[in-house]
């Protein structure tokens, strides 16, 4: 196919494609348009443009396309009120049509892989292997339910929720357009872009490291870097990890290849593919010395700089970044997100200096991947560093690989899942160890044949480990581990880490609740942390306090919210929600019927971006009043006089409004107050579990207070007043514009 075809070919399936989202077809049909809109035609398009062969053109232009992705979400997230789809749908059929005008940059390669198509296609299937089967299984973990949330708030029109996040904006600008533009979402296509990307980047590394050290050498990088298990995780689960290792690959390679030909496009590569890497999440800066030492050796070399080059790609990279951190850096928010990586990430517990975090990276390094993997990288990344460290692109490899690897062990004081970026680099440095291990093999025969099978056996049990702790779910081995953990697999621990885990399998039966739960028994509450609750029960009342209506309990909760078990002291199950035969959960309510199974295994929940928002009951008693200048309004509140009678309780939800942050804890005060305070309930909001330096600014939260109602209430109207006071100093916040300490919220009748 010539070039004029193939433009007439992408031309027509994009018409096609963008005509079939118009009529919004029912899933799976409009999610498959937007993938195709979104990442497969731009990439055909945007390859026109790119340098080298035909597979450097393509891996550079697919990624290109999720990063064109996200900043064109990123722009439209600006726009004011709720996106408007068809200007949407216009733009992303621009985005792969405006590549085909024009000629095109001629190829430029150098040959190197003109002929490379069948290893980099057998890579890439087999990288997805490992990623796309059971993709949809597991449910939304925690931050996976906070990304969905805040792209459905920025879809529906609000403009705070992209600067709520305390990460980049790329894991949530991704799954937007996807849900956007197909109206509906469920977990398999929420993370199909991040599988998709994290498939990329097992060829982009055997690029990389074809580049650097051979055919052989980035093959194996390649085999050994597609299973790891980080890098499966995160392929699995709509977060940003698989893209920052994609455009740090890339952004590698291009810096690599501009010390070749010094050709501007490269530097500009490198530039915007960084610029994404840091769009999506700070680890990114990881990889910057390996690409600042290829650069500078270089024009140390050749004592020439191109200042068009360089000053057109510094523009071209800090625009794109300061798209999005200049008005973060503008944000109330942004000192929070400060805070939280100066002092709670950074530094032994937060206290600065170097520190050991070396048996935290080990125990999660080791989880992750087969402990045998892990030994086997160590030794033989070493020896491939040995080997490379007085070599140019050598040290660049080294680099690249002890830049993080020194981060997380001695200045991280929480690494946890971070230590992925270590990964790419290590399987490169492995490649090259195991080709000299081989070469010292290769005189003796029998000793090359035994090196060579005991490799493949290291290799196909490491792939084994990870098939069955992250594609094989019977049985879900991390949540159970001592009971079913994988036999045959030595560890120097014996239990997982307790916090910080993602991508393992894992369903509880929450995609049916929804529909278990009626109107009558709300709100709920659940042992469940509420960023998976409110996607799957779409933002339904829950509760944190005991003025629930039902309860459901889930098993083996990962990080589990803390109740107390005398709550559901005398009431029944009502439902049981097995997962595989398995009993997951079960809702408990005060109704006495015998409990029915519901089998929620091959459940699908697809949902728009406005069942996934929630809402202010539109019934509550509006007040609007601001405290404290401004920082916090009173929305309204409801409440409950069923018992509001001498020893019973009267129950209220107040709906408070963040509007800046808060950098102290207050309390919240109810009180029944005639000149005389006859009844009172103090706490922090929703029974402690709410403390308001927790709160995020332009956020709502229901804050239920219950007030035991003494034997001697009077019985009567009887004033109610709310307010608030710093839990150290007792210091009331005032109400706006007046000397007043607290919101006369009305009056309550104390009945008989």
């Amino acid at each position: 196919m010539n070039d004029r075809q193939m433009r007439l070919t992408i031309f027509i399936l994009a018409g096609i494609t963008a005509v079939t989202l118009h009529f919004s077809p029912p899933p799976p049909i409009s999610q498959m348009a937007a993938i195709l809109l979104i990442a497969i035609l731009p990439a055909l398009s945007w390859q026109r443009w790119m340098r080298g062969a035909w597979v450097e053109r393509l891996l550079s232009a697919s990624a290109v396309a999720l990063l064109l992705n996200a900043i064109i979400a990123l722009l439209f997230s600006y726009l004011p009120g709720a996106i408007n789809r068809s200007l949407f749908l216009a733009v992303y059929g621009g985005m792969t049509i405006v590549p085909l005008l024009g000629k095109g940059a001629e190829s430029g390669g150098d040959g190197r892989f003109s002929s490379a198509l069948r290893p980099f296609f057998l890579i890439f299937a087999l990288a997805l292997l490992f990623r796309l089967p059971h993709l949809g299984y597991s449910e939304f973990q925690g931050d996976e339910g906070t990304i969905m949330a805040r792209a459905a708030a920025i879809i529906t029109g609000d403009d705070n929720a992209l600067f709520l996040h305390q990460k980049g904006p790329v894991e949530i600008l991704e799954p937007l357009s996807v849900w956007l533009l197909s109206g509906q979402i469920n977990e398999t296509w929420s993370r199909l872009l991040f599988s998709w990307g994290s498939g990329l980047s097992v060829c982009a590394l055997l690029m990389l490291g074809w580049r650097w050290f051979g055919k052989k050498r980035g093959i194996i990088a390649a085999l050994i870097f597609l299973i790891v298990g980080f890098s499966i995780a995160f392929g699995r689960i709509v977060q940003y990890q698989s893209l920052v290792i994609l455009w740090g690959i890339l952004a590698l390679y291009h810096a690599d290849r501009y010390t070749d030909g010094e050709r501007a496009g490269d530097l500009w590569l490198t530039a915007v593919f960084l610029a994404g890497g840091l769009l999506a999440h700070y680890d990114a800066i990881l990889v910057a010395p390996a690409i600042i030492w290829l650069l500078f050796a270089h024009l140390a070399r050749t004592k020439r700089v191109r200042w068009s080059h360089w000053l057109g790609a510094a523009t071209v990279g800090i625009s794109l970044l300061a798209l999005f951190y200049i008005p973060f850096m503008l944000n109330p928010n942004f000192a929070r997100t400060s805070q939280y990586l100066l002092k709670g990430r950074v530094g032994s517990g937060g206290e600065g200096g170097l520190h050991w975090g070396g048996t935290a990276v080990w125990q999660m390094a080791t989880l992750y991947n087969s402990s045998y993997f892990i030994i086997g990288l160590i030794l033989f990344s070493l020896i491939g560093a040995a080997c490379l460290v007085k070599k140019r692109r050598g040290m660049g490899s080294v680099l690249y690989l002890f830049a993080p690897l020194f981060f997380y062990l001695f200045v991280v004081g929480d690494p946890r899942t971070h230590i992925y970026t270590i990964f790419p680099a290590a399987a490169i440095l492995t490649a090259v160890g195991l080709q000299k291990a081989g070469g010292w093999a290769k005189a003796r025969p029998y000793l090359y044949r035994a090196t060579a099978v005991l490799l493949f056996i290291w290799w196909a049990s490491s792939a084994w480990y990870v098939y069955a702790i992250f594609i094989d779910h019977t049985p879900e081995r991390v949540r159970t581990w001592t009971a079913n953990r994988p036999a045959g697999y030595w560890t120097s621990w014996n239990e997982p880490p307790l916090y910080g885990l993602f991508g393992f399998p894992h369903q509880a039966g929450w995609r049916v609740v929804d529909n278990l739960i009626p109107a009558d028994a709300l709100p709920y509450a659940s042992n469940e942390e509420h960023e998976i609750t409110d996607w799957y029960m779409k933002s339904a009342p829950r509760t944190h306090c005991p003025n629930f209506n039902s309860f459901v309990l889930a098993a083996e909760v990962q990080d589990e919210v803390p109740y107390n078990p005398i709550w559901l002291d005398g009431w029944a199950v009502e439902e049981t929600v097995m997962v595989n035969g398995r009993e997951e959960m079960v809702i408990n309510g005060r109704s006495s019927t015998a409990p029915r199974p519901v089998e929620a295994a091959d459940q699908q929940l697809w949902l728009t971006p406005q069942e996934a928002v929630p809402a202010v009951p539109a019934d509550i008693i509006p007040l609007n009043i601001s405290l404290g200048d401004g920082q916090v309004r009173l929305l309204g509140y409801e409440i409950d006089l069923a018992n509001a009678r001498p020893n019973g309780e009267l129950t209220i939800v107040l709906y408070w409004e963040s509007i800046t942050p808060f950098d102290q804890n207050y309390q919240v005060f109810v009180h029944l107050y005639d000149g005389l305070l006859h009844a009172q309930h103090d706490g922090a909001p929703e029974c402690d579990m709410m403390p308001t330096t927790h709160w995020l600014p332009n956020t709502v939260i229901a804050d239920p207070h219950i007030v035991p109602l003494p034997a001697d209430m009077p019985i009567g109207d009887m004033p109610l007043y709310v307010g608030m006071y710093n839990l150290l100093t007792k210091e009331r916040l005032a109400v706006d514009s007046t000397d007043t300490l607290m919101i006369l919220v009305g009056t309550v009748e104390i009945g008989r």
